[in-house]
C-alpha cells in the first residue's frame, strides 16, 4: 500500500529544471533512476504543470487508506464478536481490559496495536484512526482560545473589565469541525447511477435557475453567461467546471427542490454529487499540464465546496492550495491589476472560505497571503422592483449580501487571530483590551452604515408584486448578514466578562447582556428560517454554535441566576432547531457533524 512517506509533493530538481513530469517516487524518481542522475527533492514554487501527478498520487493514497480502514474495521469487529462469545461461555467472567490503542509509524508503514471490548470501543477506535490519517504533518489543534491574563488590565477611560480585572476568552467550546480527515467517498454506500448527458443538462439548467441554492451560497459564477456558453458551439465551459456545477446543483438545488418531493427516504442528491465530484477530479488530473484558466480555477474551488458539503473535509486543503496556486498564476493577486467582477469575487471568496476554514480549526494564523489586493466594489443603489427585471433585483441582493459578509469576515479574521494569539507565559498582554475595543468600534461603524432594510429582520414585502420566491431570497440574504454581524458581536463581547463567575462591574455586566442578546438573536433568526419550510436553501446553522458558546459559559457559573434558566432553555432549543432543519435531514452543510459537536458541549453543562 502506498504511504504518505513514499512520495514527495514537490518534483525532483532534475524534472523541475527540465520541465518534465516527475512520478514523485522516493528516494529516486523513475526518470532519474533510468538515466543515472542524482535525484534530489526540494521545496520549489508550486507549478500547475506538476500538480497532476501529486493529485493522482494523493487520490490513490486516500483510496487505499479507506480500503485499509474498512478491512481493519471488519477484522476488529470479528475479533470483538469472538471475544464476547468466549467471555459469555466462561463460568467466571474476567474483568475486561480497559480500551486502549496505539498507532505508530515505522519504516514499513503504519503499525496498529489495540484492544476493544465493545462495538462502541471499535467505533471510537476507527474514528480516532481516521483522525490521525493526514497526508501532511498534522498541525497542532487549538480547540479553544486560551485564558488571557489575570493581571490588572485597565481600559482607557473606563472601569476595569470585571471584578478580577482581567480579560477572558471562552474555553468551553470546540471549533473542531474541520479537524477530522475523511476519505473521498464511501463507495459501498453509493447506489448505481448513470451519468448521462440528459442528467448533466438538467443539473446545469437547475444550477443556473436556482440562485437561492447556488449563487447565494457561492457567487463566483455568472449563471446567465455560463448557461449561454454551455449551449453555444464555441467557448464552452471546461468539462471540469461543468462537472463541478453539476455536483453543486445535485447537492443543494436538486436535493431541496427535486429529490425531496420525489423520495424523502433517500438522500440521492449526495450520491449524484459524489459521482460528479469523482468525474471532476478525473478531468482535473488530466488537464493540469495545460495552462490554468479562470474556468479551471472556479472548478477547483467549486469542487472543494462540494467536498465540504458531502462531509469529506480531509481533501479541502489540497483543493484550496490548487485553487490559490491557479489564481496566483492567473494574476489575481498582482499589485495594481484591475480585475473583472468575476475574478475579484473569486479572489474574495477564496479568502472568505479560507478564513472560515481556519476559524473552525482554531487556527490563529493570518490570511495575509490569500488576502486579495483589489478591493471589492460597493453594491450599487437598490433598483426599483417595479422598473427592473426580477433577475436584476436578485443579483442586487446576492451581491449586496456578499459584500457585507466579506466585510464582516475581514473583521472576524482579525478578531479571532487576536483572541487566539498567545503571549509568553507570565507576560501580560497589555494591548488586548484596546485592540478589542477598536474592533468593537469598527463593528459598530459597519452596522451604522447599513441601509435600514439590512438592520432589521422584519423584511417588508409588497404582496401585489406576486414575487414570493424573490421575497424569500431577499429575506434569506438579510438574515445571513444579520446573523453574521451578531456572531462578530458574540466573539468580541464574550471576552469582557469572566469565565468562572457572574460579572460584578458595570462594564462586564453590560458585555454579558450584549453578548446574551446577540446569542438570542442568532438562535431566534435561525429558528425562524428553519420554520419557513420553503426558505431553507441557505441557513447559517453554524451560528448556533456561537450562540451556544454564550449559553454554556453562563451555565458554567456557580449558583442560580435568571439568565441561567434562559440559557438552558435556549441551549436545548438550539439542538431541536438543528434536528428539524432540512439541511440536517439531508446531511447538508456538515449539519450532522455540527450536531455531534454541539451535543458533546451540551452534555458537559446539563
Amino acid at each position: 500500500m502506498v504511504s504518505a512517506s513514499s512520495f514527495s509533493v514537490y518534483p525532483c530538481h532534475k524534472c523541475y529544471k527540465d520541465l518534465q513530469p516527475c512520478d514523485l517516487t522516493l528516494p529516486s524518481c523513475s526518470r532519474c533512476f533510468s538515466t543515472g542522475h542524482e535525484c534530489i527533492y526540494q521545496k520549489t514554487e508550486p507549478k500547475a504543470k506538476h500538480v497532476s501527478q501529486v493529485l493522482n498520487t494523493m487520490n490513490k493514497v486516500m483510496d487505499q487508506w479507506q480500503e485499509s480502514i474498512d478491512k481493519m474495521a471488519k477484522d476488529f469487529a470479528q475479533k470483538t464478536r469472538d471475544f464476547g462469545q468466549r467471555v459469555d461461555q466462561s463460568f467466571k467472567r474476567k474483568p475486561l481490559q480497559p480500551f486502549s490503542w496505539k498507532i505508530t509509524t515505522t519504516n514499513k508503514g503504519i503499525s496498529v496495536e489495540g484492544n476493544v471490548n465493545s462495538f462502541n470501543d471499535l467505533t471510537n477506535f476507527v474514528d480516532q484512526f481516521k483522525k490521525v490519517m493526514h497526508i501532511s504533518t498534522p498541525q497542532k489543534e487549538e480547540t479553544y482560545a486560551p485564558e488571557v491574563l489575570d493581571d490588572m488590565v485597565a481600559l482607557p477611560g473606563t472601569e476595569y473589565v470585571d471584578d478580577t480585572s482581567s480579560i477572558h476568552t471562552s474555553s468551553t467550546f470546540s471549533f473542531s469541525i474541520f479537524n477530522n480527515s475523511h476519505p473521498l467517498a464511501d463507495y459501498d454506500d453509493l447506489i448505481p447511477i448513470e451519468i448521462t448527458q440528459e442528467l448533466t443538462d438538467g443539473l446545469v439548467d437547475l444550477y443556473c435557475n436556482t440562485p437561492c441554492c447556488t449563487t447565494t451560497r457561492l457567487p463566483i459564477i455568472n449563471t446567465e453567461e455560463f448557461l449561454a456558453r454551455y449551449h453555444a458551439s464555441e467557448n464552452r465551459p471546461c468539462q471540469a467546471l461543468i462537472f463541478a456545477v453539476c455536483a453543486a446543483a445535485a447537492r443543494n438545488a436538486f436535493q431541496f427542490h427535486v429529490s425531496n418531493e420525489i423520495d424523502k427516504e433517500y438522500n440521492v442528491g449526495k450520491t449524484i454529487s459524489i459521482l460528479y465530484c469523482l468525474k471532476g477530479r478525473e478531468v482535473l488530473a488530466e488537464c493540469f499540464d495545460e495552462e490554468p484558466s479562470l474556468d479551471l480555477c472556479m472548478a477547483v474551488f467549486l469542487l472543494a465546496y462540494c467536498h465540504m458539503q458531502n462531509g469529506y473535509t480531509g481533501v479541502l486543503y489540497i483543493y484550496e492550495w490548487i485553487a490559490f496556486t491557479m489564481a496566483h498564476e492567473l494574476g489575481l493577486y498582482d499589485e495594481n491589476r484591475e480585475l473583472s467582477p468575476e475574478e475579484n469575487m473569486l479572489a474574495w471568496c477564496l479568502f472568505y472560505f479560507n478564513t472560515w476554514y481556519k476559524v473552525f480549526q482554531g487556527n490563529a494564523s493570518s490570511s495575509g497571503q490569500i488576502y486579495p489586493r483589489c478591493p471589492l466594489q460597493p453594491p450599487p443603489p437598490k433598483p426599483n422592483l417595479s422598473e427592473c427585471a426580477p433577475k436584476t433585483m436578485v443579483k442586487h441582493y446576492i451581491y449586496t449580501e456578499w459584500y457585507y459578509l466579506i466585510q464582516l469576515q475581514v473583521l472576524r479574521q482579525e478578531i479571532t487571530s487576536r483572541l487566539l494569539s498567545t503571549q509568553p507565559e507570565g507576560q501580560p498582554d497589555a494591548t488586548l483590551s484596546t485592540d478589542l475595543l477598536a474592533f468593537q468600534n469598527r463593528l459598530d461603524a459597519f452596522y451604522n452604515a447599513l441601509p435600514p432594510e439590512w438592520r432589521s429582520l422584519d423584511v417588508k414585502f409588497d404582496n401585489s408584486t406576486n414575487c414570493a420566491d424573490f421575497y424569500l431570497l431577499a429575506n434569506s440574504c438579510i438574515f445571513n448578514v444579520y446573523i453574521d454581524y451578531h456572531i462578530n458581536k458574540v466573539l468580541l463581547h464574550q471576552a469582557f466578562f469572566p469565565a468562572e463567575h457572574f460579572p460584578t462591574t458595570p462594564s462586564a455586566i453590560q458585555s454579558l447582556h450584549s453578548c446574551l442578546n446577540s446569542a438570542l438573536i442568532i438562535s431566534q433568526a435561525i429558528n425562524t428560517m428553519v420554520s419557513q419550510q420553503d426558505n431553507q436553501c441557505n441557513i447559517p446553522l453554524y451560528g448556533l454554535m456561537f450562540a451556544n458558546m454564550v449559553y454554556i459559559k453562563l451555565l458554567n457559573y456557580p449558583g442560580d441566576h435568571p439568565c441561567k434558566a434562559l440559557a438552558r432553555q435556549s441551549l436545548v432549543q438550539s439542538l431541536d432547531t438543528l434536528k428539524t432543519s432540512k439541511p440536517y435531514i439531508y446531511d447538508l452543510d456538515m449539519s450532522i457533524h455540527l450536531l455531534n459537536i454541539m451535543e458533546k458541549d451540551v452534555l458537559q453543562v446539563l
